[in-house]
């Protein structure tokens, strides 16, 4: 009896070791594979959608108690950027997935999408990484003022911003066998829309 327990439980060992060897073997497989992006297709899905993202920067207040003219400079979007995120529904494969990031045009008109998946070219271009990128706005306003003698400027600047949600497909090849492997997912996507401002020049008491 103290044998058979022995050769029973040195049997299950060996099984557990055979079996740990063997998922290890293939987790170290697919971490060797390599691939590379073929395609990025987009669609609404019904959680998708535009909204508009409200953004007040803090006053401009420039003061002059000089005798002499001084000229004032505002850029409102001088330290804004747009940003991009993709969140993958597989995030552990696409994790571990062994590729070179690369660029992928995103959709910044939604109105260019509709429930059937389509590509996209050109346009902002951003990295497929499902850590949060920025990007430039392509717009930029400048306001200047002359503040005369004894006069003092306040400006107050509110940013309104696209905020664009999509769903996205992408599609990868292994680079040796060729086999496909296609992540689906979500995308957030913020874009500058317009700017109000309104500023107030006034003498000093």
């Amino acid at each position: 009896m103290k044998f058979t327990n022995i050769f029973l439980g040195l049997f299950l060992f060996l099984g557990f070791v055979s079996c740990s060897n063997d998922d290890d073997f293939i987790e170290e497989e697919q971490r060797s594979k390599s691939y590379e992006l073929i395609s990025v297709q987009w669609k609404l899905d019904e959680n998708d959608g535009q909204s508009i993202v409200e953004k007040k920067l803090p006053e401009y207040y420039f003061r002059n108690d000089s005798d002499t003219i001084m000229e004032v400079v505002i850029e409102p979007l001088k330290d804004l950027q747009g940003s991009s995120i993709f969140k993958f529904n597989d995030s552990l494969t696409f994790a571990e997935l062994h590729y070179p990031e690369v660029e992928v045009s995103v959709p910044g008109e939604l109105s260019l999408l509709s429930e059937n998946y389509v590509y996209l070219g050109g346009g902002v271009r951003v990295p497929l990484t499902q850590e949060e990128s920025f990007f430039p706005f392509f717009r930029s306003f400048t306001s200047t003022f002359t503040l005369t003698e004894r006069t003092q400027l306040t400006s107050n600047c509110t940013v309104f911003l696209r905020k664009n949600k999509a769903t996205f497909l992408a599609t990868f090849r292994e680079t040796t066998t060729g086999e496909t492997l296609e992540l689906d997912g979500t995308w957030t996507g913020l874009f500058f829309n317009n700017l109000e401002e309104h500023s107030v020049l006034e003498e000093i008491d």
